[in-house]
């Protein structure tokens, strides 16, 4: 029976329910690969081939839905399932675990939905004040199920805090469990001159980022120990109630006290506090990298190596016994690769050099980049005497093991030369005339540049 309500709860609710049922429905219509049949089979084990304008005549509780809000799903879904495609084949090719594809969406998940903003079509953005402003979604109950004296046409009006101005957004994205809601952008050109600067950057997790200047550039690392510790104390508060009910994890987790589960949602807001912080300082400092440096060099490290887990050595005093120092010390590097996000610099770096249009990023061999001097060019193992400390055990130059690893400016010119040559050398080859012989002057010449 059709329900109407002026309850925001129950309005978004629905909402997200009917944008869950229509991607699960579009879900339905990808196959995966059946052993026993050797063959693909749908997902759901009978495609929903269903337009939208079908769905609305066939599935009542999706019949008022804005249009706006139901056609999201179409996209959505199949960038969803064509990224992790992508990604299920690279991993594979790695030799690496590729997981499962994805699957449908639960309603245990959180409550979730996208609104297109189609210049203007609908969730339009109002600001009301200087920190505040309204979403407005509109949408339409077919005359079937329009109430007597009222309009068929509704509107949805979610407040939100703002501390910036909206710039233009292709689409709004609601998640009504942890009440955001995120405008989607596309990313804005960033203004860049042309300075000839040029930098090498050496990551770690002492310091996040030396540069070839001589500078350190760090994460806010107060800032985040203050949660680690916050986050570290609520765990052994939950460890606590575990050990004293006398129970297992498991079984404890089945019938937990509201006190336990309140204490997880603490702790999982706590983490993505931290994960915001890394994020936003990962965006300002690319970006100032970006504006200052024109060229910029950093070692392509393979992070999935360096966080891999370490086996147990062997005790030579103690015959089938191991030694587990080595995992311990291999369990606090991979927390603190965690905690400074290499891999995200990276990614950040890559796509902003491409916004600007005249910055270049080139990813260099790391091999022997911290036992090689910067000033003689000299490598030796005993040239890193620790973590910290470099001297040059033939020019005696000695500073920051870091900032010495971080002159891998020449090794990125030197590969950029390279490729100059490289691509100058097969630009010249490429040109040869097309006809051989006596009438070979009087032919035409075919020529091909890249």
């Amino acid at each position: 029976m059709p329900l109407y309500s002026y309850n925001p709860d129950i309005v978004m609710r629905w909402l997200c329910d009917g944008w869950r049922c229509r991607y699960n429905q579009l879900r339905s219509r990808r196959t995966k690969w059946d052993r026993n049949l050797e063959t693909a089979i749908p997902l759901g084990g009978k495609p929903d081939m269903r337009s939208d304008r079908q769905v609305r005549l066939e599935c009542s509780w999706l019949a008022a839905i804005p249009s706006m809000v139901l056609q999201s799903p179409n996209r959505i879904e199949n960038t969803d399932w064509w990224s992790a495609n992508k990604r299920h084949r690279t991993l594979k090719k790695k030799h690496r675990n590729p997981g499962m594809m994805p699957r449908f969406k639960s309603r245990h998940d959180d409550l979730y939905f996208v609104c297109w903003h189609n210049k203007g079509a609908n969730a339009n953005y109002r600001q009301l004040n200087r920190n505040h402003g309204e979403v407005v979604i509109t949408g339409q109950n077919p005359g079937a199920y329009r109430l007597d004296g009222q309009s068929c046409r509704y509107s949805i009006h979610i407040r939100v805090r703002v501390s910036q101005p909206v710039r233009d957004y292709t689409s709004v994205g609601v998640n009504w469990t942890k009440r955001t809601l995120v405008f989607v952008n596309n990313p804005l050109p960033i203004k860049h001159e042309r300075t000839g600067a040029m930098v090498g950057l050496d990551r770690g997790c002492v310091h996040t980022l030396a540069t070839s200047d001589n500078t350190f550039i760090d994460l806010p690392k107060e800032r985040l120990n203050r949660i680690d510790r916050e986050i570290r104390r609520r765990q052994k508060a939950q460890a606590r109630r575990v050990n004293m009910s006398g129970e297992t994890l498991k079984q404890y987790r089945q019938h937990a006290s509201r006190t336990y589960e309140r204490t997880g949602r603490e702790i999982s807001r706590l983490y993505a506090k931290a994960h915001r912080i890394i994020d936003d300082w990962q965006h300002k400092t690319t970006t100032s990298l970006v504006k200052q440096y024109d060229l910029i060099v950093l070692e392509n490290l393979n992070l999935q190596d360096m966080s891999r887990k370490a086996k147990a050595k062997p005790d030579p005093d103690r015959p089938g016994a191991y030694l587990h120092n080595s995992q311990s010390a291999k369990r606090g590097l991979n927390r603190s690769l965690r905690t400074a996000s290499l891999g995200g610099i990276v990614g950040k770096l890559e796509y902003k050099t491409q916004l600007t249009g005249r910055n270049r990023l080139i990813l260099v061999n790391p091999a022997y980049t911290s036992q090689t001097c910067s000033e003689c060019g000299y490598c030796d193992s005993r040239n890193r005497e620790s973590q910290a400390d470099f001297e040059c055990k033939q020019c005696h130059m000695s500073m920051n093991a870091d900032l010495n690893a971080a002159n891998i400016l020449k090794r990125g010119l030197d590969h950029l030369i390279g490729l100059d040559e490289a691509e100058h050398a097969e630009t010249e080859s490429a040109v040869q005339p097309a006809y051989r012989g006596k009438n070979a002057s009087t032919m035409t010449c075919k020529t091909s540049t890249r």
